[in-house]
């Protein structure tokens, strides 16, 4: 399959659906199409037809963060624990016809990988039809929006990309999209330590106190993360629980006296029906398409605590005000410089309707761009179960994992995740493959060779590292662990790896250092040639072959 021939079916289809094809450069395109003879609303096709062999391979984006597709177009797989087209985030059962995608989709065919995909995401997106007999269907989502007579719709950038090197092809294809939505600038990778996954949403003042004193022995750890729990609900960011008797205010002022920097949790674009917000405000939210007030539930996934949840309208600029205020009291008063925003999901849910004729990706947009607004020129922004595509150049970092459990199947699942967005990482924006978590915990139980296997997995991730446990729980030994990869995170480097994430290479760009790292996805012993230090235990690998236990991994390090 070539380039030109892919080419061919986006103009025969542009044809026979009324569009014009603008060339911008040589591999990327706009589509326009007029109205002519009356309203419409709903989506467009841009391009069908006949791509591929069903037993190609292929990668395919979710709208939201919890949605992946490997597989083949005969059997499709679903990598996300939530795919976009199946409960709970839809409320219909997937189409057997066809699998659901999102933003792109990569395969390879004839030895050449080939990515049909959107380079912009301002309005609309971009919905992919993959068929088992390898034809594609893509669809231009106008998300609600209607057009009269007589108006133009131009769609969002399109790209054609063909090359023998799946990296190769991606990378093109970040650097597109860049010219279009440019990454916010980072200095550094941000470390530190959050609470969610000791303590969830019974955080106590007690508990920042405790992990503030451990991580005054760590100058490496920067943030501490108040990962929820603070606020009596959702939507009242700015009411604070009785578990902080000393007052919120003080905390936040304690970590920062310490030495430590303060990061924040929030849910910005929902509220909860028990939320002062909510009760004072309802005409602040986004309605269906009938102007009834209705909670997420009754159209998506709805939450998972403090429920009902419901969306804010963007459009209004009295939601515009109050979230500014939100920030500005956080930022500017506490000196907060860290804010993960989570739920990010909700502010773009398919269908609601926003006033004043504003896309579900419209509302999303301009509620990430009051936020930047207030914070964006001296904080790290952090998007959360969030739509991927309608975050582009509105966050610092973006969450490319589910939310790690102390399981083998929960750390193999997020590292599969997490590295099928490897080539995000510093691209796009930074990559958080969520905490690192060393100690089993309550009913979460992982063995030693699991922990080997998520540590690796977060050395080779290079993104945010914010630990889990608490502190007081980790030994000597694991501070040395979390030194090396900090440690690492620091280098000039590049690293490469293969189609099936059994074997990464981190190469130091300033010197002869490397790192290869192994992982064992299958349930017996493998062996490899490695050469070098075990990067962990500073060990000699005194053999030309190294066995690597059932699901585990192994970092070694050489001249």
């Amino acid at each position: 399959m070539s380039e030109n021939y892919l080419l061919k079916i986006l103009k025969e289809t542009a044809s026979n659906s009324s569009f014009s094809i603008i060339p911008n450069g040589n591999k990327e395109f706009l589509l326009r199409k007029a109205i002519t003879t009356y309203d419409f609303t709903g989506s467009l096709t841009v391009f069908s037809g006949k791509v591929a062999s069903p037993d190609d391979k292929l990668y395919a984006e979710g709208f939201q963060m919890l949605s992946q597709t490997g597989g083949t177009f005969k059997n499709p797989e679903n990598i996300g624990r939530c795919p976009d087209d199946e409960p709970p985030y839809s409320h219909k059962n997937r189409n057997p016809e066809y699998k659901e995608a999102y933003n792109f989709v990569i395969f390879k065919h004839d030895g050449l990988w080939h990515l049909l995909g959107f380079t912009s995401c301002e309005h609309y997106t971009g919905l992919f039809k993959i068929f088992k007999d390898g034809s594609l269907q893509i669809e231009l989502l106008l998300e609600g929006k209607s057009f009269k007579c007589g108006e133009v719709i131009e769609s969002e950038y399109f790209t054609i990309l063909e090359g023998k090197n799946k990296a190769d092809v991606l990378k093109e294809f970040a650097s597109i999209i860049n010219t279009h939505h440019t990454p916010l600038k980072v200095d550094h990778t941000p470390t530190g330590w959050c609470s969610w996954y000791c303590y969830y949403a019974n955080l106590t003042e007690h508990a920042v106190y405790t992990n503030l004193d451990d991580m005054k022995l760590h100058d490496n750890l920067e943030y501490v993360q108040i990962d929820d729990g603070y606020q009596t609900h959702m939507g009242d960011w700015l009411t604070f629980t009785d578990k902080f008797p000393s007052g919120f205010e003080r905390v936040v002022s304690d970590i920062i006296k310490a030495g430590k920097k303060p990061a924040l949790w929030l849910a910005p674009f929902i509220a909860s029906e028990n939320s002062e917000l909510f009760k004072k405000h309802p005409d602040w939210f986004a309605t269906d398409y009938e102007g009834n007030l209705v909670s997420a539930e009754k159209i998506t996934y709805g939450g998972w605590r403090d429920l009902n949840w419901y969306t804010l309208d963007f459009s209004k600029s009295e939601v515009i005000t109050y979230i500014q205020n939100v920030f500005s009291y956080f930022h500017d008063r506490l000196n907060i410089k860290y804010f993960k925003l989570d739920a990010c999901y909700w502010g773009a849910i398919n269908g609601y309707k926003f006033s004043n004729g504003y896309s579900r990706i419209d509302n999303y947009r301009e509620g990430l761009k009051a936020i930047l607004s207030v914070v964006g020129k001296d904080s790290f922004v952090l998007g959360c179960n969030a739509p991927m595509w309608p975050s582009l150049g509105l966050v610092h970092a973006m969450r490319v994992s589910d939310d790690i459990q102390r399981t083998r199947f929960w750390i193999e699942h997020n590292a599969k995740e997490t590295f099928s967005r490897q080539w995000m990482n510093k691209e796009l924006w930074i990559n958080d493959p969520d905490c690192l978590c060393l100690k089993n915990f309550e009913n979460q139980i992982a063995t030693e060779e699991d922990f080997n296997f998520h540590l690796c997995a977060t050395l080779v991730s290079d993104g945010v590292l914010m630990l889990g446990d608490s502190l007081k729980e980790l030994e000597p030994l694991d501070f040395n662990h979390i030194d090396k990869l900090i440690e690492v995170q620091k280098w000039d480097k590049s690293i490469s790896y293969d189609d099936d994430f059994t074997h990464f290479v981190i190469k130091d760009n300033t010197s002869s250092r490397k790192i290869d790292v192994y992982f064992n996805w299958i349930n017996m012993p493998i062996t490899v040639k490695a050469k070098g230090n075990d990067l962990f235990t500073n060990l000699p690998v005194s053999k030309k072959e190294i066995t690597i236990a059932p699901f585990s991994a192994k970092a070694v390090i050489s001249e």
